[in-house]
């Protein structure tokens, strides 16, 4: 049984309850949870799995929506190893690289939230960057052929910064909403382990900053349209609804 939800309360309420999948589920079936949620409803959910004669294998994935159909995501997978063994034949179909990450499912969905706060730290440090090199007279063309062709050519510089140069910010592959989530969940177990995140932080707050200003439907790599906006700087006639 596979799930997708957006949050730990949606995870919650599908897997626990009088018909949720724990009361629905053989005994030796496992769920397999592609959700990003945090560490802590992963082993929640997990132990009453185990109660109940069941499995549960965290699996959260890495990519966007056109990743996906096209089966180039990537799995972090985490739970007893039987369970994860007979989950991966079937995770393995659906992108092009599996993590294995251990017995404790809580460790799948840490990665994943340490993973986007990776991608969204990046996505403020290119929209800052582009919207300085906007207002000095270098294009953002310009400057986004330098950077992302020589120390900065990962994926998310060129995919998601793709996105800030050409301002596509809908339809959203990730909706401001989720990537607050996510960052809010990243840093609480951030705060656990006492483990200072100052970056990570100021990015919330960007993102509650986008929020505020109704951006709710647009992509998280709109953090680039909020550094433009700041600098003063003109936006695509296409985005004149939202100010």
């Amino acid at each position: 049984m596979f799930s997708s939800l957006p949050n730990d309360a949606a995870l919650s309420s599908v897997t626990e309850g009088h018909s949720g999948l724990i009361t629905v589920m053989k005994k030796g079936a496992v769920h397999v949870s592609t959700s990003t949620v945090s560490p802590t409803i992963a082993r929640h959910l997990a132990g009453l799995h185990q109660s109940s004669g069941q499995g549960y294998v965290a699996s959260p994935v890495l990519g966007n929506p056109d990743l996906a159909k096209a089966r180039k995501v990537f799995f972090m997978v985490a739970g007893p190893a039987d369970h994860v063994a007979s989950a991966v034949p079937v995770i393995q179909n659906l992108g092009q690289h599996i993590f294995l990450m251990g017995d404790d499912p809580g460790h799948a969905n840490l990665m994943k939230l340490a993973a986007n706060v990776m991608i969204a730290t990046t996505l403020e440090s290119m929209g800052e960057t582009l919207a300085l090199l906007r207002k000095g007279g270098i294009s953002a063309e310009l400057g986004f052929d330098v950077l992302t062709n020589s120390l900065f050519d990962s994926k998310v510089h060129k995919a998601y910064g793709g996105k800030i140069l050409h301002e596509r910010y809908r339809p959203a592959g990730m909706v401001v909403p989720l990537a607050l989530k996510d960052m809010r969940l990243a840093l609480t177990e951030a705060e656990h382990a006492t483990t200072p995140m100052p970056f990570a932080s100021l990015v919330r707050d960007r993102m509650v900053a986008m929020m505020a200003r109704g951006w709710e439907t647009l992509d998280w790599s709109a953090l680039g349209l909020l550094a433009s906006r700041d600098a003063g700087l003109p936006s695509d006639p296409g985005l004149s609804d939202l100010f």
